[in-house]
């Protein structure tokens, strides 16, 4: 477990010293926490707002961790939320990120980041406040992350599937049924025409349903492609869930879940590309909630592998980055069906699964 400590230590330690040698980032102490401060280039402040380009994020993301590398030396914190509040666009070639902890307990922690822009050495004021992140996360204990993985699975688990051990009543399956029909509807257009040229009223036609009806269910557009994309993640971990076995070992579970999201990917593969395609065209807010989900999903196969380390079944110490990667080459059956069509679900499992064990021991 010190091992694994260490190596993600010396991650983050390596990520933060590049970021600070690309882009002479200095440091100093703030009556609020820490400051960082950083002169901007020509690129920073090219033709878009630049509070939203890379420049603004780069510094916040480097001012939360200084504040928590100065603070806690034993934990790292694993980013799972971020919000950005623009102000205005300011003035002057140097940026100024100051970061403070406003919540923080045993398990989570919540930093504010400000960010100032001004002339070089300037003093961050009202005046010169152009952006605010806010950053939420938990806290990361190697030690404690197979037990958080698995209580992550078991509560999944615990959860009952509405259809087999809670029926619904007649009226609530006759709205699941209209959902049902404005997914299908809306996966027909925007699968066929794109999200673009996508309207209610196309969407409503392919349902069969009236226009007045679909406005029972959805306020705008957006609301169909983020019915689309959540709807799909969630019926992705019901399924799995369905399929695998939590009192296998964790190298048969591991090969059930890849099993389980394959078929799911045959039966799906248009609902999955769809997704992938359009979740771009999202509010920022509706993004974030799709890419929660995503993390909770990512979540169930770092679950298995932790449980392989604990076990000396599998050796991947980065553990949520191998979990990523097993995720993204299931995807292959999707994204690059196009090109591996011409194997069967079976063919491409096993050698899918070779890869995975190579690279897990």
């Amino acid at each position: 477990m010190a091992e694994e400590t260490q190596t993600a230590e010396k991650s983050l330690e390596h990520k933060l010293n590049k970021i600070e040698s690309s882009y002479s980032i200095r440091k100093r102490n703030s009556d609020k926490g820490v400051c960082v401060e950083s002169d901007l280039t020509k690129e920073d402040v090219g033709n878009h707002a630049w509070v939203l380009d890379d420049a603004c994020a780069r510094m916040a993301w480097v001012a939360a961790h200084e504040l928590l590398r100065s603070q806690e030396k034993n934990h790292l914190l694993r980013i799972e939320n971020t919000h950005l509040n623009a102000f205005a666009q300011g003035e002057g070639d140097s940026l100024q990120a100051i970061a403070e902890i406003i919540f923080k307990n045993a398990e989570r922690c919540a930093i504010r980041v400000q960010l100032f822009r001004g002339a070089p050495e300037h003093k961050a004021s009202p005046e010169t406040l152009i952006a605010e992140y806010n950053l939420q996360g938990q806290w990361y204990d190697i030690k404690e992350a197979a037990a958080k993985a698995e209580e992550i699975v078991a509560a999944r688990n615990e959860q009952p599937v509405a259809s087999k051990s809670q029926p619904l009543t007649p009226k609530e399956q006759a709205i699941e049924d209209k959902k049902r029909r404005i997914f299908e509807g809306a996966c027909e257009v925007i699968g066929r025409e794109g999200y673009a040229a996508t309207t209610i009223r196309k969407v409503a036609k392919a349902a069969g349903l009236p226009i007045s009806t679909m406005y029972q269910y959805i306020e705008s557009k957006e609301d169909l492609l983020f019915m689309i994309t959540s709807g799909c993640m969630e019926e992705i971990f019901d399924y799995m869930y369905e399929e695998m076995s939590t009192d296998h070992p964790p190298a048969q579970k591991l090969e059930e879940a890849v099993t389980a999201y394959m078929k799911y990917i045959s039966k799906n593969r248009r609902y999955i590309n769809l997704v992938y395609r359009e979740t771009r065209a999202l509010s920022r807010h509706n993004r974030e909630k799709v890419f929660d989900i995503e993390r909770k999903f990512t979540q169930l196969w770092e679950a298995i592998i932790i449980e392989g380390n604990k076990e000396g079944v599998f050796d991947a110490p980065k553990s949520r980055l191998a979990a990523n990667m097993v995720y993204f080459f299931c995807n292959v059956w999707s994204l690059r069906y196009w090109s591996v069509q011409d194997y069967t679900e079976e063919e491409v499992k096993e050698y899918l699964m070779r890869f995975i064990r190579q690279g897990l021991n």
